[in-house]
């Protein structure tokens, strides 16, 4: 009888356990879940307003599959792209991974500009800006295809690797 408690004791904790597990991995995954890649060429760079009275380098890409069209993806401050060495301009081929927000811009996690073979991580799974208040980088120096960094200030090593 003791033995039978003993099982289903322990058969109930490991219970709790998997559908604590399961939660924890719904919750990593819910984020990138709402992650998605696109490609195009940069048809405008833009400077908007941010939420917070600060301003935020955007871009106009135009995507060309399935059909063309245009989107808006919102990058970081200028002066947070520039101290990473991070550099985009009209014509850039660019590959984006884009948080859906259902709202007319979309955030950029994270941007490869083919054209300069450069990468740079923007935002955390959890859409956290890499920059602080005034539009200083926090997050670590970019990354060019070769695997050499940019300028970044932080001290921390890489973002990333390419555009995957």
């Amino acid at each position: 009888m003791r033995r039978g408690r003993i099982i289903f004791g322990l058969a109930t904790i490991l219970m709790v356990v998997l559908s604590l597990t399961t939660v924890s991995a719904d919750d990593r995954t819910s984020d990138r879940a709402s992650l998605m890649t696109v490609e195009g060429v940069v048809f405008a760079v833009e400077t908007v307003s941010a939420e917070g009275g600060g301003n935020i380098t955007a871009v106009r890409l135009v995507l060309e599959r399935p059909e063309s069209r245009e989107i808006d993806v919102l990058l970081a401050p200028a002066n947070a792209l520039s101290q990473t060495g991070f550099e985009i301009e009209a014509g850039d081929r660019l590959r984006a991974r884009v948080f859906l927000t259902g709202e007319d811009a979309l955030e950029a996690h994270k941007v490869m500009n083919l054209s300069r073979g450069m990468m740079i991580r923007l935002r955390t799974l959890r859409r956290v800006p890499l920059w602080d208040g005034s539009g200083r980088w926090q997050g670590g120096p970019c990354r060019s295809q070769d695997g050499s960094h940019g300028r970044g200030e932080s001290g921390h090593r890489g973002t990333g690797r390419g555009g995957r």
